[in-house]
């Protein structure tokens, strides 16, 4: 487990069962270096683990992310206002719904990204849209931001809208069978990086042809990169599922 993964289990999760009795065992005065000093290993950029270097070491980071207990306990906060239930099974549908729209997204490309002879849209989408050379006297809109919409970027009450604080939450509901809770985390990370990096390349592809030195093909090229980023986010959403034993439902453009 990396430090990264460690701190994003213990600001997710909590078990405010053992949360006391743990914190004085771990962080009694006894167990404190006096001076604050600890052994650094330069070359290895690693920390002597048999030292402290202040309350929280990072042997402790670990226990207590393991232990499930909340950034309380660095940041001094009332931990009842990190408590995180795991999601209920209506929430984790969110997960499954999501994840068919990005695969209907994928099987219905062109078709939701280019509409020809004034397909009706938002003022938002009106802004940032390409006319390209259509068939039968018209033109055809072609309109990235449409993919956003699929990830859940656009509205609230889309099935991915913050999924990746879903997925967190979800940490102790991981299968172990398919992997472990650290693995589950770096794959989530993972995840959410590709989404938004699919979010930032539809923008980029809406604004292609307005942009200095931009054109058609600006466009173009950045829908393709985008499609191409949609495709492996649609993989890690559906390793995600499987980790958490969620039926993989049939393509749909439904939200709920």
């Amino acid at each position: 487990m990396t430090p990264r993964q460690a701190i994003t289990i213990l600001l997710c999760i909590t078990d405010t069962q053992s949360l006391s009795a743990f914190v004085l065992s771990r962080f009694s005065s006894t167990q404190l270096a006096p001076t604050g000093a600890q052994l650094y290993n330069k070359s290895t950029d690693n920390f002597d683990d048999g030292d402290v270097t202040s309350p929280l070491s990072r042997r402790q980071v670990f226990e207590i992310a393991n232990k499930g207990v909340t950034s309380a306990i660095i940041c001094g906060l009332p931990r009842a206002s990190f408590a995180a239930a795991a999601p209920s099974p209506d929430e984790l549908k969110r997960l499954q719904l999501g994840h068919s729209r990005v695969r209907y997204l994928l099987e219905n490309w062109d078709k939701l990204t280019q509409s020809c002879n004034n397909k009706a849209m938002s003022s938002t989408e009106s802004k940032q849209i390409i006319r390209t050379e259509g068939g039968g006297g018209g033109f055809c809109d072609k309109s990235p931001l449409i993919v956003q919409e699929y990830l859940g970027y656009k509205s609230t009450t889309d099935p991915l809208f913050k999924a990746d604080s879903l997925m967190l939450r979800a940490v102790p509901l991981v299968d172990g069978s398919v992997m472990d809770e650290a693995d589950y985390v770096d794959l989530v990370e993972q995840y959410r990086e590709k989404a938004d990096q699919t979010s930032l390349l539809a923008f980029t592809s809406s604004w292609g042809e307005a942009n200095p030195n931009g054109g058609k093909e600006t466009v173009d090229e950045y829908l393709d990169k985008t499609k191409e980023v949609v495709l492996e986010t649609e993989v890690l959403l559906r390793k995600v599922l499987n980790a958490l034993r969620l039926e993989v439902l049939q393509p749909s453009a439904k939200t709920a």
